[in-house]
């Protein structure tokens, strides 16, 4: 949801966000303790029902392995009750027919075993059991806050929201339909008509400030029954042929999952990789983690372990492997507080870690595939949900597993219904904004239609329509979804380049066409760039200078650094200049070798293999008859071309310094470099020939390509990750 808002916020520059979750971690804080990490709450919940008579509640805690299976309602039901502000006390008071009544004994006596073992070793999990606090400081710079609210809104979340309106008021915008009105009538105690609302909480009240009465109605939806789900997945990319034949873009059309098992039928069908997978590829689905799991009991120790994990990523992309290796390193850090297990449970755990792991769909199509949680806050033109059977739609909670409904209802608790009303109205939501919209479930011996399709406020007088065998029959036809990236055919109407647009050019051929071609910038206010506060300072330092003293030229670099215009610049000022320190006391070095500094951010322009070429140089250093061309960075890591990368490169920066130094000094050895401002060095071009040669083959590439260029998007989404352009190329 907070993805697609960021993409569709109509305003000129994006306020700051966070879901809801992130924004109670930013505001909320326990003082001298830290928040369990995911993974290990398993772990110490486990010890807990070590410590605890569980026979009342069967054996499936008999060990760990046993335990990581069957343990996820115990945390979603102690997460159910945090959320809600219910102690677990008040149920056994609420059991008139005892009916619960062991069960509740030994889950209270599991969930005190489980706080001591955090308090001992200064975790905490939930902020309801905590003595929290808000931190009111970090929301001094805003004067109001803004939340879309689509589902439920707990106890807990609304009293945080209630303390933070007695100082800054909250706009809540939601929608209220059959399935919610209920629910939020009685959290506001107002009278609440279907529509659109935005309600304000000021000083723990809550007030009607805008209403819109709500029209939509699913249209132009059909519901669609199959035999099977060949036939099933046969009638999705037929119902995709027709929408692309009708002339609407493949960008518009989204399949909605209530069981995101299904993936692995669409994946297996779509060999043109027409689909985009929204929640990405999870780790446990790759080779190298069945590997791990048949293996597990056959390490003597975690150390070796590592070094089987490590051979294992060997054979892995960039991408498995990084995310991989911060699991470890997430893990590892805890490994410490898990002693007690055996490896092969230490390896379980780390597995657990894993399974929660997912990649994004780098490779995908322009047809987005995502759940139906995904679809919250978001408008969908056109829409296909498959699967709507029984047992998918609704979906059942585990924390249904404990109470019943009078008990849950005495309490607060959600109710079964009050789950379903809630998957009912993310339905609504989506069917109401869609364009067009298909409906296909399964009608066979084993599987039946939801019944959820009886709800005539969702989807009308619409009875599902049984389909033929033809779709069965589908992809015997050879029929497949054939279309490629939108194309951007255009000639190159440029004469000349700089350092940074040939870089962008030979990076992101379509970034190079938005950007120098279409003349299109981010609107956005951009932080301070500290580079550039320190290109300027250095400049003018240096060309002031009566002579090269390093302690007095490093005197006045900070003066002027000292010059800012907000505490985080501030900040990024002094901390710049205990790095340029290092960099004075270098450059003290490099003075008594000889060399001196001769001129400061120096323009320049020429021609070259077909093209003008210009810039400006940082700074040129003389020796005798050697000039030193150099190029300040302040970034960390700071990289450069290896001679066997430069094939590949896309960085020819010192290159074309390079040129226009020597096309002014014809009669003086050149050399370039970067000089590096975290580190205190310079680091050369190694090569600066076979550099300025592979410039000039470039650069003749594309001048004989120039006059129908196809403007593709960057082969590699590293580039896209920081890109201006990143949503109109939908490589989000």
């Amino acid at each position: 949801m907070k993805r697609f808002f960021v993409q569709n916020y109509a305003e000129s520059f994006l306020p700051p966000t966070k879901s809801v979750g992130e924004f109670l971690e930013f505001i909320l804080r326990v003082d001298k303790k830290r928040k369990i990490p995911k993974f290990l709450r398993q772990y110490y919940l486990y010890k807990a029902i070590c410590l605890t008579d569980t026979q009342k509640l069967g054996e499936f805690a008999k060990n760990f392995t046993q335990f990581l299976q069957n343990s996820s309602f115990f945390l979603k039901f102690y997460d159910e009750l945090c959320a809600e502000c219910v102690e677990i006390k008040s149920l056994s008071k609420l059991d008139i027919y005892a009916f619960y009544d062991d069960h509740l004994q030994v889950l209270e006596a599991v969930f005190d075993a489980y706080q001591k073992l955090l308090a001992k070793h200064h975790f905490f999990d939930q902020y309801f059991l905590q003595d929290y606090t808000i931190t009111f400081e970090l929301l001094n710079e805003f004067d109001r806050i803004i939340m879309q609210v689509d589902g439920f809104l707990t106890r807990f979340e609304i009293k945080i929201f209630q303390c933070i309106s007695q100082k800054i008021p909250m706009t809540l915008k939601l929608k209220i339909d059959t399935f919610n009105q209920e629910y939020y009538q009685k959290f506001f105690d107002l009278d609440l008509e279907f529509g659109e609302y935005s309600i304000l909480l000021e000083q723990e009240k809550f007030s009607i400030v805008d209403f819109i009465q709500a029209t939509q109605k699913a249209k132009n939806l059909e519901i669609l029954e199959f035999q099977d789900r060949i036939a099933e997945v046969g009638g999705i990319f037929a119902q995709i042929d027709i929408w692309l034949n009708q002339g609407v873009q493949p960008e518009q059309i989204s399949i909605v999952l209530p069981d995101e098992s299904f993936i692995e039928y669409l994946k297996l069908f779509d060999k043109a990789r027409n689909f985009n997978f929204a929640m990405g590829t999870h780790l446990s689905t790759f080779e190298m983690y069945q590997k791990i799991v048949e293996s597990k009991e056959s390490f003597a120790n975690f150390e070796s372990f590592e070094e089987f994990l490590m051979l294992q990523l060997e054979h892995q992309n960039a991408n498995v492997r990084q995310n991989v290796l911060e699991v470890l390193g997430e893990f590892k850090f805890s490994l410490v507080y898990m002693e007690s297990l055996e490896v092969y449970e230490q390896i379980l755990v780390f597995l657990e870690m894993l399974k929660e792991q997912s990649l994004d769909d780098i490779g995908g199509g322009r047809i987005s595939v995502m759940g139906i949680l995904e679809t919250r806050g978001v408008s969908l033109d056109y829409v296909i949900i498959p699967e709507f059977n029984a047992g998918n739609v609704p979906s059942i909670s585990d924390k249904d597993i404990f109470l019943n409904t009078k008990i849950r209802e005495n309490v607060g608790l959600p109710t079964r219904k009050n789950r379903e009303n809630l998957q009912k109205h993310y339905y609504a939501e989506l069917l109401n904004g869609a364009k067009e919209s298909r409906i296909l479930c399964l009608n066979n011996d084993i599987t039946k239609p939801s019944r959820f399709l009886l709800e005539d406020s969702i989807f009308g007088a619409q009875k599902p329509q049984k389909t033929s065998l033809v779709y069965s029959e589908y992809f015997l036809n050879g029929k497949a979804l054939n279309y490629k990236e939108q194309q951007i055919l255009a000639p190159l109407n440029v004469e000349s380049f700089s350092a940074t647009s040939l870089e962008c050019f030979l990076t992101c051929k379509r970034k190079f066409y938005y950007r120098y071609i279409l003349g299109l910038k981010s609107e956005a206010v951009e932080a301070v760039n500290m580079g550039s506060k320190i290109h300027e300072a250095l400049k003018e330092v240096y060309s002031s200078a009566k002579n090269f003293d390093t302690k007095t030229l490093y005197a006045e670099l900070c003066l002027r650094l000292n010059i800012s215009n907000s505490a985080k610049e501030r900040f990024e000022s002094e901390l710049a200049k205990q790095y340029l320190k290092h960099v004075f006391d270098f450059e003290k070095k490099r003075f008594e070798g000889g060399w001196i500094p001769v001129a400061f951010e120096s323009d320049f322009i020429f021609n070259y293999a077909g093209f003008t070429l210009k810039g400006r140089i940082d700074r040129i250093d003389r020796r005798e008859n050697m000039l030193f061309v150099l190029d300040y960075k302040y970034k960390r890591s700071l990289k450069i071309d290896s001679a066997k990368s430069y094939e590949k490169s896309t960085d020819f920066q010192l290159p074309i310094y390079y040129l226009a130094t020597k096309a002014q000094n014809p009669n003086n050895a050149i050399k370039a470099g970067f000089y590096d401002l975290y580190e205190a060095k310079i680091i050369e071009e190694v090569d600066l020939d076979t550099k300025v040669a592979m410039l000039e083959e470039k650069l003749k590439a594309i001048k004989n390509e120039a006059r129908e260029v196809d403007f593709s998007l960057a082969t590699k989404r590293d580039a896209c990750k920081f890109c201006d352009f990143i949503y109109l190329c939908n490589r989000y």
